[in-house]
């Protein structure tokens, strides 16, 4: 059935980008898996010129800068926000307890796009936002899953009506095996699956329901037999939306699911009023593997007017969420810094919103459950 889409313009899956992507270097603080595999791919795809990279760990800093051609490895952090007599922008790859001290490090007026989760509560982001605006700092998060390239696709199709004009569901479903012992600073994390997993299911629907947030939630974010040493890894949540009582969205998440992939799940389904999308989140299921020059990542679509009603793949051109996500807030940042006006989605104002409905989930888990009366 793909041909009942030749008549209608391809859907979007780049964003928006920069003027010149050279127009502000990169520094990188931190040199671990998510900056490997996601942030210096995407910005060599992007042709963003990476100037220098720090890491506490001095030789994983200069392995990196060997295999990615980066020309300076600095020897500590005060050298790398000190040693630049140009504009640059710190990309900060850290855990969350890090960013506070960093940005009190880093120059005024500097621009900085921080690895989410901003903080590890609403305190912790509000602090974040505080810093940034005592000291001038344009920060942005790096919430990618906004710009993963079957989530352009499906809000370019969405924009252009192919589910209708009216949203009625969204369900996020992740059953999945997930390493946690691959990030041995997560072993303390208090809200470990709603901080560190989750966060972005629930930016995402904040972006795919804009300007619209939810008016209330229910959550249940627990921990696991099996790994009683860690916080919670598996959640579910419901919200409401004053603006549309009968929207259903939910989210459910689980992280043992050790039995093979038969029944491994892990994929978003958007409903509207004329059509449908699913889309697989294929990095949840490909945790361990070599993933490269694999479509691990898929978007089907069903329209009433577009597709006759039939379930159509739309093509993906290779891309997947890593690393081509990751271009999205990079390239916003830069943006930002060429025309000032140009907000990032993901800046930290929009951020705190995120962060204010994980604070809420939080809140719903441990203290709102309803007691059953057998009497």
């Amino acid at each position: 059935m793909k041909h009942n889409l030749l008549h209608h313009r391809p859907l979007n899956l780049i964003p928006p980008l920069p003027k010149n992507p050279y127009s502000l270097p990169i520094v990188s603080i931190g040199a671990g898996a998510i900056v490997t595999l996601g942030h210096l791919p995407a910005y060599e795809l992007a042709g963003f010129r990476v100037k220098g990279i720090f890491d506490i760990n001095q030789d994983r800093a200069l392995n990196v800068a060997k295999k990615w051609d980066i020309p300076n490895v600095y020897n500590t952090l005060n050298e790398a926000c000190g040693s630049s007599s140009e504009d640059v922008i710190y990309d900060l790859a850290v855990p969350s307890k890090q960013i506070i001290p960093i940005l009190k490090q880093i120059p005024v007026n500097s621009h900085v796009l921080m690895q989410k989760p901003m903080g590890e509560n609403l305190s912790d982001a509000q602090a974040i936002v505080k810093i940034c605006k005592e000291r001038h700092i344009h920060g942005s998060v790096n919430l990618q899953l906004r710009y993963a390239p079957y989530i352009l696709a499906l809000k370019d199709a969405i924009h252009r009506g192919w589910l209708g004009d009216r949203l009625t569901t969204i369900e996020v479903h992740v059953n999945v095996h997930t390493a946690w012992t691959s990030w041995p600073f997560l072993a303390t994390a208090p809200r470990l699956e709603l901080i560190y997993h989750s966060i972005h299911y629930v930016d995402l629907i904040r972006d795919l329901l804009a300007p619209h947030d939810p008016s209330a939630l229910h959550c249940r974010s627990s921990q696991h037999a099996a790994m009683p040493h860690l916080t919670p890894v598996r959640s579910s949540y419901s919200f409401v939306y004053a603006h549309d009582p009968m929207l259903y969205v939910n989210i459910y998440t689980n992280h043992y699911h050790r039995w093979g992939k038969n029944y491994a799940q892990s994929y978003l389904l958007v409903e509207g009023t004329e059509g449908a999308a699913r889309a697989q989140i294929g990095d949840n299921l490909a945790y361990g593997e070599c993933t490269e020059g694999k479509q691990i990542d898929s978007l089907q679509i069903c329209s009433d007017k577009i597709t006759n009603g039939e379930w159509v793949d739309i093509d993906l051109q290779q891309r997947n969420r890593f690393p081509h996500a990751f271009i999205g807030p990079m390239a916003a940042a830069i943006r930002r810094y060429e025309n000032e006006n140009d907000r990032p989605s993901t800046d930290i104002e929009d951020t705190l919103k995120t962060m204010a409905v994980l604070e809420a989930a939080w809140d719903s888990s441990t203290n709102n459950m309803t007691s059953i009366s057998y009497k």
